[in-house]
């Protein structure tokens, strides 16, 4: 609970720097340069995602589960020397797709995409040693180091758009904020001397990544193939400014998911480090009931309020976004259960089935962007969300518990959702002013219904104070029972 309350308090603090960047740029670029910075961003999480889903999580799997020895080092290394070379194999890729016209995105898209390659080398020599720093359970110095890259990208993307650089601005400021992240994360892996020894190649590493690269990749990919099909697939005239409306809604989709990839840092590793004690169920059972009651409530207030979310974060010309949101927000409840799924399985060992399901889900969700998006526009990408969603959690379905609660137990669970649900219903959508005291309203009846119908599990004593004591104790209310 201590660790998940830091990686969710960072979590909330680069979320809030992360929106106030997003929806603030809405405020200074018109719809079609927007959508550019939307692509721009889509490609830049898809090389991050790619160099992040596999070798990281093996480096976190082996120290957690091994400790620091001289076969954990060797595979260490292997590990980050084959994801930087991935890194430069991404960073070239995309460069010579975008000159061949293979990825047909127009000249507006000439600085960026170097750009992007950049970004995704400096986060590939990254992502194999925060992937370590998880596995020694170093999640305070993994949460500095998320905060600080995301208030590097926010100060000086902000500078650089002023200045009148646009999106190859932006992701400039990202790639500033990637070295100096890969540079603080040298500093925190630097006691357990991973460098050290010798033997610098274990082929092992190689087939152990592979299923976890599948599945952990897959669900980040669902969740960034929609904008690029809508952008690729949409009519060329109007593709820049449908994507740029889209990037509004899914921006707002994604919380529940990117909250989800963060507590799936610290249960995997838990799970990983647990598999030789009977304790290892419990994790995965808390990550499961944190998202009934914390991102399945939020994804449920987005769906049933989408016009009043967009109205308190975006300027009025991105309402027209507001049926997108409504069905992107089930796809990213959908895929945040996903996302913990995978992971709790990958940690676990249950590698095949997870893996088999994610990539399934992906070409699936192909389909559908390819069918729905000439025709549907935004909504049709929003709808690739929820079938690549369904067909993800349906392959996953046999990872989830056996429920055993009464016809009692299933109204207590109930309840705060009914709460939730009045406010979003009973208030009419209007001004800002408006939206944010149905989100208050909404939230206060959700927590007060929880509180009064769960009963959480005890935290222990802590020395913490403030906002960490806080956060713990939110974690055993949500996490609990």
């Amino acid at each position: 609970a201590r660790h998940s309350a830091l990686v969710i308090g960072a979590f909330l603090i680069t979320s809030v720097l992360n929106y106030v960047f997003g929806v603030g740029l809405s405020w200074f670029l018109e719809p079609a340069q927007y959508g550019v910075l939307g692509v721009a961003q889509s490609l830049l999480l898809l090389a991050a995602l790619v160099v992040s889903a596999g070798f990281s999580w093996t480096a976190n799997r082996d120290v957690a589960a091994a400790g620091v020895n001289a076969s954990t080092r060797t595979r260490f290394r292997t590990a980050w020397l084959a994801n930087v070379g991935l890194g430069v194999l991404v960073a070239v890729a995309l460069y010579a797709a975008y000159r061949l016209d293979l990825l047909a995105l127009g000249p507006a898209y000439r600085a960026v995409v170097p750009l992007v390659g950049l970004t995704a080398i400096f986060l590939a020599a990254r992502a194999v040693l925060i992937g370590a720093a998880q596995g020694l359970y170093h999640f305070g110095a993994v949460a500095i180091n998320q905060v600080a890259e995301v208030a590097v990208k926010f100060g000086a993307g902000l500078l650089l758009v002023v200045m009148g650089y646009g999106a190859a601005g932006v992701i400039a400021a990202f790639a500033l904020g990637a070295a100096l992240a890969l540079v603080h994360s040298l500093w925190i892996v630097r006691p357990a001397r991973l460098w050290q020894g010798g033997g610098w190649f274990d082929s092992k590493v190689f087939s152990s990544t592979a299923p976890l690269f599948v599945a952990m990749l897959g669900p980040a990919l669902m969740l960034n193939l929609d904008i690029l099909g809508l952008k690729l697939l949409a009519p060329p005239t109007r593709s820049d400014e449908m994507a740029g409306f889209y990037q509004a809604a899914v921006i707002l989709a994604r919380i529940p998911v990117f909250t989800a990839r963060s507590l799936t840092m610290v249960v995997f590793s838990y799970v990983a480090g647990a598999q030789r004690r009977p304790n290892a169920p419990d994790y995965a059972r808390a990550a499961l009931r944190l998202w009934q009651r914390l991102l399945l409530p939020a994804a449920i207030a987005l769906a049933l309020a989408p016009q009043a979310a967009l109205t308190l974060f975006f300027p009025a010309a991105y309402l027209s976004a507001t049926p997108a949101l409504r069905v992107a927000a089930v796809g990213g409840a959908l895929l945040s259960l996903v996302t913990l799924l995978a992971g709790i399985a990958q940690a676990s060992g249950q590698r095949n089935r997870s893996a088999s399901a994610a990539a399934l889900a992906t070409v699936v969700q192909i389909v559908t962007l390819w069918w729905l998006v000439p025709n549907w526009g935004a909504l049709g990408a929003a709808a690739s969300l929820v079938t690549s969603g369904v067909v993800a959690l349906l392959g996953m379905s046999a990872l989830l518990p056996t429920p055993r609660a009464t016809a009692r137990t299933w109204l207590l669970q109930a309840s705060p959702l009914l709460a939730l649900v009045a406010p979003l219903l009973w208030l009419p959508d209007g001004s800002r002013p408006l939206a944010l005291l149905k989100f208050a309203l909404s939230g206060l009846a959700y927590v007060l219904a929880l509180l009064m119908t769960q009963k959480p599990a005890r935290a222990p004593a802590t020395t913490t104070s403030g906002a960490s004591r806080w956060l713990n104790h939110l974690v055993h209310l949500l996490a609990g029972g």
